[in-house]
Formats: C-alpha cells, structure tokens, sequence
C-alpha cells in the first residue's frame, strides 16, 4: 500500500479533479469543498484578528505566528502577507516589513482584495524607512555620557577596527566626541613605521585622550604626533626596546608634553628618567620601568606635580642607598609610590621624611591595577595601605619593619607583607603579649633624634583593618604577626599561612573581637592545627555572639583536623573553598555545612577545571538559608545539573565551567538566575 503523502492546505481547499462519480456525489463534493473553503476564510479572518490584537500588545513573535499560519492557510491571497508586513512595520522593522509586501505582490494577483492595500502599506513602509530621526542631538549631553556611550564604546578603540558610531552621522560624531573622557586607542604592536598608516587615530586626534601601544624596530614615535595634533592626549601607555631610538621617542613627547599627566613607560635602558622628567613637565603620574634610572644633574630640580611614582626593574648599579635617597628629595608631593626590587629595608624609616603625605606604598612589589586605587590628598601624615614584598635574596631587618609601622600606627589600614625577616641581633624584642621591649643595653640605638621609641610609646593600630602575611619562616614571622594582631584592635581581615597560626598568633587572633574574614593557606608540610582549632572553638563557643562571617580556604581534605570545626560556626555567612578537587571523601562535610552554618547564604566550591565528586551536591539541596552557590569545575555533569533544578531557597546559581546550551536551558527554568563565568571570581 502506498503511503499517503503530506498533504498542504493549499491542496486540500483545491476542487478535486473527478474521473468517475457516483450518483450526484461530484455536486455534493463541491458544496464540501466550498465549505471548507468558507470555513478556511472565516479561520484566517479569527487569526487575522487575533495577530492584530497581539501586535497591538507587544507580543510581536506570537502574532508572526499566526501571520505564517494564515499565509500558509491561503497562498494566494494577501491577506497573510498584509498582516505580517504590518506587524514588523510596528516594530520600525521597515526594510523586513518591504521585502514581506513584495513577496505578497508577487505572489497574489492583481484582482485579490487586498493587492492595493499592500501597494499603499508598502509605500508607507518606504516612507518610514527613509526617515532618519537623529535622536542623539536632542539628548542632554549627560544622558549621552552616562547612557548611552557606555554601551557602545569597546574598552579601546583598535587600529585596525572602524567604530561605527563615529561614522553614523556628524551630529552622532560630534555628541560622542563631545564627551569628558574623549577616547582611548590602542595602537597595538608597530614593528614599521607610525609615518603613515593609523587613519583613525590621526583623524580624531584632538579628541584622543589617553593612547597605549608598543613599538619597535627604529620606529619613532615623534612621527605619529608630526601627523596630527593631539591637543588633548592626558595618558600615554608605552613599551619599545633597545631598537627604538632615543631622540624620536623624546621629541615625541615633547610635542605632547603640554597636555600630557599620566605616562607609562617601558623601555630598555636608553632613556633615562631625567629625559622624562625635563621634557614632560606637567606629569602628575609617572610609572616607569627598564629605564636608565638616571636624575637630573642639578640636585635642585624638584617635581612637587608627580603625586604617583613607579620604579621597577631598577638595575643593582642605581640601587645605592645615596641614589635612591637622591631620587626620593626630588618628588615632595608623593601621594602613592612604588620600587622594585626591594631596596635597604632601612629606608622604610625615612620615607616620611621625604614623603610627609604618602598614602600607598609598594615597597618591593607592584600594584598591578593603580587605576584601581584611588587616592585624593587629605591633608594627613601617614602610609593608609601598605605592600611589603621581596626576595630570598633580600631581608626586611625587623627593627626597621617594627620602626616603620610604628611610626604610621596613626593613619595605616591595610598592610601586606610578603618577603624575608631578618631578626638577627634586634635592638626590640616583640613580647607575646603585643609588647615591645629593647633587649640590648649598647649604645646603639636605630632610632634617629625626633623619632618615638616603640618601647617608650604605645602602638595602637586604631585604624588597622586588613592583614596579610605570607613568605617569611613561620618562627620568624609569628612574633610580627602577634605584634601587629594585638595592637590592631579594629581588625577585622586576616590573610595568613596556617603555619603561622602558632600559640601566640592564635591567642592574639581570639582577642581581635572585630575579626569578620579569614583567609587561610595551607602549607602542604605542616601537620600543627593546634592554634587554629584553639581559634575556630572560641567562635563556636561564641555562638551567636561570634562576628565571624567569613572563611576563605585553598585546600580541604579529612586530614585537616580544623576543617570538620566550620560548620559549627553560628554565624558564618559565607565559605569559599577555592580549590582544585573535592573528593567523594569530603562529602561528609558538605552534609555537616547542610545540618550547621544556620546563616550561611553564599559557598563556592571549586576553581575552573576542579574535580568534584559525585553527589557532592545533593546536601545542600534544601539548606534553609543558602541564596548563593558558586561553582567552578571542568564541566557540569548532568547529575549536578538534577541537583541544582531542586534546590529550595538559592536565589542565584554562578557557574565557572563548561554547560551545554540544554543544560542551561534546564537551570534556567529552575533558578531564579544563572551567571556564567562571572568576574570578577568573589
């Protein structure tokens, strides 16, 4: 038997060809035929109804539905195509809403009932499609800026990319011209010539004002800025190496020194700092690294606009303590400062000599996001956020650490110490009560005339909020850190080694009421848990009286010991596991955190690309008070993806993995909200 074809309305609603009849069968066929299509009239009349009901609601997808089903219904007539047109004229789709009435003016003939209406719509929609209204002149320049360049503008504008908004219309290029912030290219790497090429950065040259790129092989940079005049270019961003000539690169800034603030430069040695400095005379930011770090020959010169200044890469022939010092005289102004690598710790002791305003100190490191930080003078003496870093191969001499916190025990509120602690032969001794006392009776004293004596004076970080320690031995260390800990009575961070969690730390950390975060990394070889359960069990005794609500860890696993003491913890309201596997044998404390941590509302378990276990989810389906979970993994395996879709009370779900589109789909459902790959990792 043969099978029956898909059979279309078009067919069905057709006067059926008869070869032989029965009767008066072919005149009953007929009356049958002309009543369905009668009744395919009437039905695509309802569904016209209803498509012009829905458009006139906004609901545009729904009512094209029923405009296909109508033109499929009846081919030939324009009904269907009318409708259609118009709904897409609705949403100002003019150019689709022309092309859907063509196609119905060829397809109907001339004699159907709604062939003129689609002539006189289809003239309309041209009309509407040729209007141009440009909206953006009529806005406040304000909403401008803050509405509408944000979506638009990529976070650099590249050689090689053409961005449209400025090539729209004049007016839209002015308004975007117009805006404060001007724009922001990047040149990328330039191995030939910046004589020609860079049309756009040439064009909008008065308007660039902050440009970034690097450069090399005998490129001359003074060529770029001979093009065009860059009369509002505020920050330069720059990298080249020992091909790049000396003068070219001077003359060019030169010709842009009159507006230039902010500079960034890498360089091999052949500038050196004092081209910098005599031929940029406005700069109020300087970050300079590889260069020739040689100052200018007459000790007089000053530059009290620099507020930040960045050395890095000083090469061991200018890191004499005379050189430094020289370059410290010559920026009295300084706001934020930064040196790599670490010079003389002794000369922690008399940056505020040189620096009476210095807010943010990187002594030995490197603040990688300065655009981050924001610093505004506030007429007060004192270091607010202090970076000590280093080496193996450089010591902090702890009489100089303990002189140098002591003297911006006043103003400090964030400290980071990540280097070596030489505590050979001190002149103080760090009690384990916060107490220091000299244990030398010499004649040798590190203090300088004018300078308090820790052991005279009390220490009291009153504004001290944030701690880090990482890098030195624990033995070393931990004296340093009970200090510091016992005097900050405000604290409420601590970034640490479990190592250094040693009786004394442990002690000084239980007396710190404010302590609301901690941050603990393992150290692989050490077995001691002794100091951070003795802390964890005065905050499970605490109870509700505990105002810890933070516990950040990079590795978990059954055999440390003070893990299992976390979900004890009252008041804890978030636990990030930051790790690179979760095995099946921690699930057991992942079914404590789902009985425990009554007021626990975000974890994050996993890094991108960690192993969890099988079922590790399946405990905290119905946490009472978890509205955040952070996962990160290599992928999301279906079992997980189940687990997830009967959480009770999560509020959002963060996902640092891979997830198919039905996966998604699925959570999405679900949840109340699904982000992917959210930044940055909290």
């Amino acid at each position: 038997m043969q099978a029956v074809k898909n059979t279309t309305w078009t067919e069905l609603l057709k006067d059926p060809v008869l070869t032989a009849q029965h009767g008066d069968a072919g005149n009953r066929i007929a009356t049958a035929t002309g009543s369905l299509q009668q009744i395919a009239q009437q039905f695509a009349q309802v569904l016209n109804e209803r498509a012009t009901l829905l458009a006139n609601s906004a609901q545009f997808d729904r009512a094209l539905r029923d405009a296909a089903v109508i033109r499929t219904l009846l081919p030939r007539s324009g009904l269907g195509y009318l409708r259609m047109g118009d709904i897409y004229g609705q949403q100002g789709r003019y150019a689709v809403a022309i092309s859907i009435y063509d196609q119905g003016l060829k397809t109907v003939p001339k004699s159907d009932p709604y062939y003129q209406q689609l002539q006189q719509h289809r003239k309309e929609a041209v009309t509407n499609n040729s209007k141009c209204i440009d909206f953006i002149t009529r806005l406040p320049l304000d909403i401008v800026v803050t509405n509408i360049t944000p979506r638009f503008e990529p976070e650099h504008f590249n050689r090689d990319e053409q961005y449209e908004p400025l090539y729209v219309s004049r007016g839209w290029q002015k308004r975007f011209l117009q805006q404060p912030n001007g724009l922001f290219f990047g040149f990328g790497n330039e191995s030939e010539t910046f004589a020609r090429g860079h049309p756009a950065l040439v064009r909008f040259a008065p308007s660039v004002q902050k440009l970034s790129g690097t450069f090399f092989n005998d490129v001359r940079l003074d060529d770029l800025f001979k093009r065009a005049r860059f009369s509002n270019l505020k920050r330069l961003e720059i990298s080249c190496d020992q091909t790049s000539p000396r003068l070219p690169l001077v003359n060019g800034l030169r010709l842009i020194a009159d507006t230039l603030t902010h500079l960034s430069i890498h360089v091999y040695p052949s500038v050196q700092l004092r081209d910098i400095l005599e031929t940029c005379p406005n700069l109020v930011f300087l970050d300079a690294q590889d260069v020739d770090f040689v100052m200018p020959s007459s000790p007089s010169s000053r530059y009290p606009k620099i507020t930040h200044l960045s050395i890095h890469e000083m090469p061991e022939t200018t890191r004499s303590r005379d050189n430094i010092i020289d370059i410290f005289s010559r920026f009295p102004s300084l706001l934020s400062f930064e040196i790599t690598p670490m010079p003389d710790s002794n000369l922690l002791t008399v940056l505020h000599d040189y620096f009476p305003y210095l807010q943010v100190l990187y002594f030995g490191d490197k603040n990688h996001h300065p655009e981050k930080t924001d610093i505004r003078p506030n007429g007060r003496k004192g270091v607010i956020s202090a970076h000590l870093g280093g080496s193996r191969a450089n010591f902090y001499k702890r009489d100089d650490m303990v002189q140098f916190l002591h003297s911006n025990r006043h103003s400090l509120e964030e400290l980071e110490f990540e280097g070596e602690i030489d505590d050979d032969d001190s002149f103080w001794k760090l009690e384990e009560d916060g107490q220091v006392i000299q244990q030398r009776d010499d004649l040798y004293s590190p203090l300088r005339s004018g300078d308090e004596d820790p052991a005279q004076t009390d220490t009291s970080f009153k504004r001290l909020g944030s701690i880090e320690f990482s890098g030195a031995e624990a033995d070393v260390c931990s004296p340093v850190i009970t200090w510091a800990i016992s005097n900050a009575r405000s604290l409420k961070s601590i970034v640490i080694h479990q190592s250094y969690i040693q009786s004394n730390v442990s002690n000084a950390m239980i007396q710190s009421k404010h302590l609301s975060k901690l941050k603990i990394f393992q150290d692989s070889t050490d077995e001691d848990y002794e100091g951070i359960i003795r802390f964890l069990e005065h905050h499970i005794q605490l109870g509700d009286q505990s105002m810890l609500e933070e516990i950040i860890t990079y590795e978990i696993s059954p055999e440390m010991e003070w893990i299992p003491l976390v979900p004890r913890l009252k008041r804890l309201k978030k636990l990030k596991f930051l790790v690179n596997d979760i095995p099946e044998d921690c699930i057991p404390l992942i079914e404590a955190i789902a009985r425990g941590c009554p007021a626990l509302k975000k974890l994050i378990l996993g890094m991108p690309f960690a192993e969890l276990a099988d079922g590790l989810l399946e405990p905290l389906r119905n946490h009472p008070s978890l509205e955040i979970l952070k996962i990160g993994t290599k992928s999301l395996r279906a079992d997980h993806v189940i687990t997830l879709c009967t959480f009770t009370n999560l509020k959002s779900l963060e996902l640092e993995c891979q997830v198919t589109s039905d996966m998604l789909t699925l959570l999405e459902c679900h949840l109340p909200k699904v982000e992917l790959y959210p930044d940055p990792w909290r």
